[in-house]
């Protein structure tokens, strides 16, 4: 019998509730941060990793909309019409990419609480 899981769940992480889970999450959560993450203490929690994590894509799709956003004005003058507009689509997939791992962390964030209210 296969574990259900909610639409949109990672597909490189085992479902919730699994042992597999429970092994993998961390280096899941690990993955989606920057490299400097991994000699954190914040491993030690799950949960507050994927909060941090969570704030950290907020800030980045943040940044990307501006990028995005001020590319023309910003950068019109270096670049060609047709760079600016590569530039763009490059944004563009930068920002689903970050909507996309956003929806998964707080599936995971999700989780990881239900977990935590289960051990209570």
């Amino acid at each position: 019998m296969t574990a259900r899981v909610p639409v949109g769940w990672p597909r490189d992480l085992p479902p919730a509730g699994t042992d597999e889970f429970t092994a993998k999450v961390t280096g899941w959560l690990l993955d989606r941060g920057p490299a400097d993450l991994r000699a954190s203490t914040l491993r030690q929690w799950p949960l507050a990793l994927a909060r941090y994590l969570g704030h950290l894509i907020e800030a980045e799709l943040a940044g990307t909309r501006t990028a995005y956003a001020t590319a023309r004005v910003e950068l019109g003058s270096v670049l060609a019409p047709d760079e600016l507009t590569s530039v763009q689509r490059a944004l563009e997939a930068e920002g689903a990419r970050l909507l996309q791992v956003k929806r998964e962390l707080s599936l995971v964030e999700q989780a990881l609480r239900a977990g935590i209210r289960e051990e209570l």
